[in-house]
């Protein structure tokens, strides 16, 4: 799968992208959302590379969601000119800089679940004749951001509207709690559950003159079963393009649609039932596979499956099972990890694998946290 990076890659660890395997997961994405009528809209967190947001965008996105201020403003220094925020934008310095990006001309809307946080913007913008469209953030089951009811989705919209620094544009949520179901139709139910309680939400607003043009969800694991579900008009998934152990365990993405992985040398076979590679956590993280009762392995080879990484330190990786006697001292090896994600972030640069030739981009959006 990755025998060219293995071969050609001069220094490792290296972060390799396949980017056949990418153009393919881009292009299938963007027909799904196409071919059931809903606004795609993918989070670059994952890939923080202007080029491949270039490429969503092109097959059919109407934007980018970033979490972070930095990621919007590599974003739309690369000429991505729809951006959601979605993530609270808290404090004075943050907001000048949204702001700021607002006024550069982009169309630009942040997802909020507090009136503090919706006030302090709308007062920002408003001293600046600016006005900031909002997204009200709704907790469907993951208990980690969003506001617990219609009512309270309600008053905040209301609160939104009347300000003159901002509009209430629609709400959004994150289903991520459906990754820790059991099975595809665990996972199936709880997408449909999430969707449910938006269409409740909608609904509410609706009904108080208040209607949500924008209803948005997403993520890679539901997008199969959540793109489409009545009421639902724009998805955000971000780890479609890259896949990962974790969607591969969920059934959302075969292995050969993974197009990222490490690429390791062996170190050290000192050990007897074990190799040791140049990647530890400084570079595979400590992410457990996102699914119910993950393997309490941090990667595995994409020739063997069987050979994970089963222990790690910070610049260790410890190799055990499948094939691994046959690995020695200097021997290259591309490791699939459990969340690509945050792997991403810990590189300045990634391999990109593409007409025979490996080139070293830049991640344009690294260390926006």
């Amino acid at each position: 799968m990755f025998e060219l990076a293995v071969e050609l890659i001069d220094e490792t660890p290296a972060l390799a992208i396949d980017w056949a395997v990418v153009s393919r997961n881009v292009a299938a994405m963007a027909a799904l959302a196409s071919e059931r009528g809903v606004a795609l809209r993918p989070h670059v967190k994952t890939h923080k590379l202007i080029p491949l947001a270039q490429l969503q965008v092109a097959c059919g996105a109407v934007g980018v969601t970033v979490a972070k201020l930095n990621e919007a403003e590599a974003m739309a220094a690369g000429g991505i000119s729809d951006v959601l925020v979605a993530y609270p934008v808290v404090g004075s310095s943050k907001l000048r800089r949204l702001l700021d990006l607002a006024a550069s001309g982009i169309n630009l809307a942040v997802a909020l679940d507090s009136a503090p946080a919706a006030l302090d913007l709308a007062i920002a913008a408003r001293a600046r004749s600016l006005v900031v469209p909002v997204l009200i953030e709704i907790d469907t089951g993951l208990r980690r951001c969003g506001v617990q009811s219609a009512a309270e989705a309600l008053e905040l919209a209301r609160l939104a509207d009347d300000q003159h620094g901002t509009s209430f544009a629609g709400i959004a949520t994150h289903e991520g709690h459906a990754y820790a179901t059991s099975g595809a139709e665990g996972l199936r139910q709880a997408t449909e559950d999430a969707a449910g309680a938006m269409r409740e939400v909608a609904q509410a607003l609706e009904d108080a003159g208040l209607p949500a043009k924008t209803v948005s969800m997403g993520s890679s694991g539901t997008a199969r079963f959540g793109i489409g579900l009545e009421g639902t008009t724009e998805f955000r998934p971000g780890t479609y393009v890259f896949n990962d152990r974790t969607q591969v365990a969920l059934g959302a993405a075969a292995r050969e649609e993974c197009a990222a992985a490490i690429v390791a040398t062996v170190v050290s076979r000192a050990v007897p039932g074990q190799a040791v590679i140049d990647a530890g956590s400084k570079v595979l993280t400590s992410d457990r596979m996102l699914v119910a009762n993950p393997r309490p392995t941090f990667g595995e080879l994409a020739d063997d499956p069987d050979c994970e990484v089963v222990r790690m330190s910070e610049e260790h990786g410890i190799l055990g099972g499948g094939a691994v006697e046959r690995l020695a001292v200097g021997d290259r090896v591309a490791v699939l990890p459990n969340h690509i994600c945050p792997v991403v972030n810990l590189f300045d640069s990634v391999r990109v694998l593409r007409a025979g030739n490996v080139e070293r981009w830049p991640v344009d959006a690294r260390g926006s946290v």
